[in-house]
């Protein structure tokens, strides 16, 4: 596995800068800085995986790749489905935090297949 620093920061960036989109967007709610927070974290995540990292495997580089993207448009959708539509707490951080452990698995399952 090999990071690149420079791409991890704008990953990192970016998904701040989306979290603040959806404060701004939400931001007379009482859920706000959750949703923020909330995307941003998952954001950052998937964005790391997409940019920041590369695999020495070509095709285990593609395949983590792929499924970082899959997974970082799950988690578009969700979070726009919870903030525009309505949101509840206790649903959004499970069903956020299952995705992204669902995530984390499939990218474990990749680095291991390769080594």
């Amino acid at each position: 596995m090999k990071p690149n620093i420079f791409l991890i920061i704008v990953s990192v960036l970016i998904a701040a800068l989306s979290g603040y989109g959806f404060y701004a967007a939400n931001s007379g709610e009482n859920f706000c800085i959750l949703l923020s927070l909330g995307s941003g974290l998952t954001f950052a995540a998937t964005l790391i995986g997409t940019l920041g990292i590369g695999l020495k495997e070509r095709a285990g580089n593609v395949n983590f790749k792929i499924v970082s993207v899959i997974f970082f448009m799950l988690f578009l959708i969700s979070n726009l489905l919870f903030g525009f539509i309505g949101m509840k707490v206790a649903p959004y951080i499970i069903v956020n935090g299952i995705i992204l452990l669902i995530y984390a698995i499939f990218e474990y399952g990749i680095i291991k297949t390769i080594e």
